[in-house]
């Protein structure tokens, strides 16, 4: 049994279910072997089995397809689309009666069961329906790239990954040779080459920076028109210099635009492209108005990112100096009240819980900036010890807690929970207030504890339990004034994986204390050193 045979035993009856009218089908293995071909992919590459099967589809498509194709290259442009993900390549065929035969190339990857990562090499004659679809297909290929352009502008994350990116992807889906993309400095006086591919060095040398008001280049970068210099073209001298120390046919100079607004260049030249079809053309510029866009989201990043900065500069440098303030505040109201008596004694103390109020909104509003800024980074946190401190920073106050020896997912900012929640019910409360705290198993969650926090103080109206946690809402009830602490609480809870509700004390009986409830995920050791989340 010759090589032929040995691997068409094995492949006919397994792919015999890809073959199709007017289609002829090359299977190529994962190491780009041709493992199958069906009879009229045999009769379009004018060959047999024993000359293909088994030998490497690069050398099979040189032997019997490229003598048949007008366009030197086309070859490689074929097993190139393998990996660039566009949907087809028409390329006209010499047929064997010597007539012009239009034939749509495509592939696809097998991704699924023991064949995959082989390829697929579909070759279909399309020459009766070519005038009915050359449009579509165009137009399909065309949205098909700036799909792709479209998605690394979207995904870039910094404006030279963005040029970087773009060019690249533009170069490998279109076929050009070489590319440079350029951007204006601020004074819009000059453009600067950010990134090049394929470019000559003695081009480079002397055309790293472009004066943006001298001929051509005044088209692009000051008037916003592409340009497209070619050879045959009925450009000048300075157009033909310019191609020759490319050492290309064509050279297209698009506009970045970002709103309108010129803020680059990207060039893409080719040796083998003599011109630019009108299609052509506008892809092109479609491409550059998306990377305009993609680089106007990078400057308005940049401008965010030093907004946020500079934000933070000015609440650190106000939290900082409010502190200092409050802390003399509070030192002179000491002395105060050692030193008064009465009415003025009586001021005095009014002016003591002004400051630890505002002392109470900055740890909020720091807390809240935690909350944004630091990663949600979870570890196993001992549930009663938490719930104990809080207890203990309220010594004025009896809270009743029978302990738990529970673990939950949480981090450093567990204790705000219940620093706001004891607060709200002793400031709403009052000082006859009683305060209880307990933790239960979830019985409608596995693996997770429910933590109460009831009051006997005047309790929530049900119209205001709904909205009780939203930002910076403000009850209505009677005794009820929640602000920011309980927005702190809900973003809290809901951070490690929780919910959170309030209910009464004593159901039906609003008017007898609030009963607020979360739940945490527990912490479940597996029985070795690890935990099972």
């Amino acid at each position: 049994m010759n090589r032929a045979d040995s691997i068409s035993t094995i492949s006919q009856e397994t792919f015999q279910i890809l073959d199709e009218p007017g289609a002829g089908i090359l299977v190529l293995d994962r190491k780009m072997q041709v493992l199958w071909a069906n009879a009229f992919a045999m009769v379009l590459l004018s060959t047999s089995e024993e000359e293909i099967l088994g030998f490497d589809a690069h050398s099979v498509l040189d032997a019997h397809l490229a003598p048949l194709l007008q366009e030197r290259d086309a070859v490689d442009r074929l097993l190139a689309t393998m990996n660039t993900g566009i949907p087809g390549l028409d390329l006209s065929v010499q047929g064997s009666g010597g007539e012009e035969r239009q034939i749509l190339f495509s592939s696809r990857r097998i991704e699924r069961g023991a064949f995959a990562g082989m390829w697929v090499l579909c070759m279909r004659d399309v020459t009766e329906q070519r005038p009915a679809n050359e449009g579509l297909l165009s137009a399909n290929r065309q949205l098909q790239v700036l799909n792709q352009i479209m998605g690394v502008s979207a995904s870039s994350l910094s404006l030279d990954e963005l040029l970087e990116a773009s060019l690249s992807k533009t170069l490998d889906l279109l076929g050009f040779d070489l590319g440079l993309t350029y951007l204006l400095n601020p004074d819009r006086t000059v453009a600067l080459t950010r990134y090049h591919r394929g470019v000559p060095e003695t081009y480079l040398a002397r055309n790293r920076t472009i004066k943006v008001h001298h001929w051509p280049w005044n088209f692009v970068f000051v008037a916003g028109q592409p340009r497209y210099l070619e050879v045959s073209g009925e450009g000048g001298a300075i157009e033909e210099e310019i191609l020759a120390s490319l050492g290309i046919a064509t050279l297209a100079c698009i506009p970045i635009l970002a709103e309108s607004v010129v803020v680059g260049a990207l060039f893409l030249g080719s040796r083998r492209v003599k011109g630019f079809r009108d299609e052509e053309r506008r892809l092109l510029e479609a491409i550059g108005k998306e990377i305009g866009s993609g680089v106007l989201r990078s400057m308005l990043y940049k401008r965010l990112e030093a907004a946020h900065r500079e934000t933070n500069l000015y609440l650190d440098v106000m939290t900082h100096d409010i502190k200092n303030a409050e802390n003399v505040a509070n030192l002179y109201c000491d002395l105060l009240l050692d030193a008064l008596e009465g009415d003025a004694a009586r001021y005095a103390r009014g002016l003591k819980e002004s400051i630890r109020k505002s002392s109470g909104i900055l740890q909020n509003v720091s807390t809240i900036r935690r909350i944004h800024q630091e990663p949600s980074d979870l570890k196993a946190v001992h549930l009663g010890g938490v719930i104990n401190a809080g207890i203990e920073r309220t010594p004025e106050t009896p809270i009743s807690f029978d302990g738990t020896t529970a673990e939950v997912w949480a981090d450093d900012l567990l204790p705000e929970v219940f620093t706001n929640l004891i607060g709200n019910a002793v400031f709403h409360g009052g000082p006859d207030a009683r305060i209880a705290i307990r933790v239960e198993d979830c019985l409608d969650e596995d693996q997770t504890v429910v933590v109460i926090v009831e009051d006997t103080g005047p309790g929530i109206p049900d119209e205001v339990k709904e909205r009780l946690f939203d930002r910076f809402r403000q009850g209505r009830g009677r005794g009820c004034g929640e602000g920011l602490g309980l927005y702190i609480v809900g973003m809290l809870v809901e951070r490690y994986g929780g919910r959170i509700w309030v209910e009464d004390r004593v159901e039906g009986r609003p008017d007898l204390g609030a009963s607020f409830q979360f739940t945490l995920r527990e912490v479940v050791h597996d029985g070795a050193d690890g935990y099972e989340e």
